[in-house]
């Protein structure tokens, strides 16, 4: 039973990682030879975190990693969730209306950021919760 609870704890991360990647891929113009703006410059960072779906999608990814993960290892939910951000940036390469940016990797990292500062925060909150009450039977 314990192997099942373990497996089943990564199966939302996983399938949302791959709904995510193949969404990302998608095209209904066609597709091109590969390309990458391997652009890093402050303009190009401050137009990508204007993305706000890219940061509230690494953000619900990595609570599902976390969820995959468990809490005391938030530094490699934080990384699956970074490789799923590279993924949307790799599988956009060849195809014709979306464009792959190193800076679009900027909201990514925020996103992540946030949500690793909300799921520490919920934790020390809980851990403190449980403290303050242990022992009151109740």
């Amino acid at each position: 039973m314990r192997n099942i609870l373990a497996v089943a704890r990564w199966v939302p991360f996983v399938a949302i990682s791959i709904a995510s990647l193949w969404a990302s891929a998608r095209t209904t113009e066609g597709y091109r030879d590969p390309i990458f703006d391997w652009d890093i410059s402050w303009p190009a960072i401050a137009n990508a975190l204007t993305k706000m779906p890219h940061i509230s999608s690494m953000l619900m990814i990595f609570v599902l990693g976390v969820l995959a993960v468990g809490v005391g290892r938030l530094w490699l939910a934080a990384l699956l969730t970074f490789m799923v951000g590279i993924g949307w940036e790799l599988v956009q390469m060849p195809t014709i209306g979306n464009n792959p940016r190193l800076a679009d990797l900027a909201p990514d990292l925020v996103g992540i950021s946030i949500g690793w500062v909300i799921v520490a925060l919920a934790v020390m909150s809980w851990r403190r919760f449980q403290h303050r009450y242990a022992g009151r039977g109740g």
